[in-house]
């Protein structure tokens, strides 16, 4: 008796973390696309829909929406999603490991690089949105 019920227990213990692998699965796709959606809209150089994958009482908001129109000046920067590991979430906030490799087309100096990332998400009216990040390193790439 005490066998099957470690056994039963084990089987609801293994459902219950292949449930939690399918919502992790289904968050981390959708970070993912939070981040193409916001890479594709700074790659248009189109400020406001970049803005928009960005919560709006984030604490870097403010600082984005007065930086990025001047990313724009000379340069022709193109960011791409180089990875995303998802790392968790609570009841507020999720957290991924993000890295970003921006090359700049303008033919002016820039080092290509690979942006290494702890990134917040945090969601705004339903919808999980960037809120902040933590830079862990740059690494130069050819």
């Amino acid at each position: 008796m005490k066998q099957s019920l470690c056994i039963i227990s084990i089987l609801l213990f293994s459902m219950a973390a292949g449930a939690v692998s399918a919502a992790d699965d289904d968050l981390t796709a959708t970070l993912s696309q939070i981040v193409e959606n916001s890479l594709s809209a700074y790659n248009r150089e189109d400020v406001s829909a970049t803005l928009q994958s960005v919560h709006t009482k984030s604490p870097a908001y403010t600082r984005m929406q007065q930086a990025l129109p001047d990313q724009f000046g000379t340069r022709d920067p193109r960011t791409e999603l180089a990875s995303l590991h998802y790392i968790g979430h609570d009841d507020e906030f999720a957290v991924a490991r993000v890295k970003l490799k921006t090359v700049d087309q303008s033919g002016q100096p820039f080092a290509a690089n690979i942006l290494d990332t702890i990134a917040v998400f945090h969601q705004e009216d339903g919808k999980w949105k960037y809120w902040s990040h933590h830079v862990l390193g740059v690494e130069i790439v050819q």
